[in-house]
């Protein structure tokens, strides 16, 4: 968060159970649906109620981040 200068808070999840659990890896697959090596990571965006605002399953760069936060805001 710092690094990047994000404006929301960022989980790490290592062994894919978030992924899993909102379709952004399938059961039995080593790695998420977006690449990695390629610098594309799944993303969900939640709000404090915990309501998933948007599912986004291959997201590249900051700037999208930002860009689909200011469009949610």
């Amino acid at each position: 968060m710092e690094k990047e200068g994000l404006p929301f808070p960022v989980l790490s999840d290592p062994e894919r159970s978030i992924a899993l659990a909102y379709g952004m890896s399938k059961e039995g697959d080593n790695q998420y649906l977006a690449n990695p090596a390629e610098g594309r990571r799944p993303a969900v965006i939640i709000d404090e109620e915990g309501l998933i605002l948007k599912l986004l399953p291959d997201l590249a760069t900051v700037e999208q981040q930002q860009e689909i936060l200011a469009t949610i805001g």
